[in-house]
């Protein structure tokens, strides 16, 4: 997992503002499987916690290899700033 130069700067600003210093990716269960998600939230006893360019970022162990080819961008879009993942590619039904 990468974070690119405005990702960094996107979640450098954000984690500024949050009482939570940490990005969480967690896999939630749905139909088709495990559904990848993330939150500003505490890494959970199980995740594995990794510094990437300054940024303390937990993994959930089940929906660690959905995300070992993936950098972590932002983008605008309408006004609007968010994270993307590049190289991410959902399963699905």
């Amino acid at each position: 997992m990468k974070i690119s130069p405005e990702g960094k700067t996107y979640l450098t600003q954000v984690l500024a503002e949050s009482e939570v210093k940490s990005l969480r990716f967690f896999g939630i269960q749905g139909c088709c499987g495990m559904n990848l998600s993330v939150a500003l939230d505490p890494a959970q006893e199980t995740d594995k916690v990794k510094i990437i360019e300054g940024i303390a970022v937990a993994v959930d162990p089940t929906i660690e290899a959905q995300l070992t080819d993936v950098t972590i961008h932002a983008e605008e879009e309408n006004g609007n700033i968010g994270l993307v993942l590049l190289g991410y590619a959902p399963t699905s039904c």
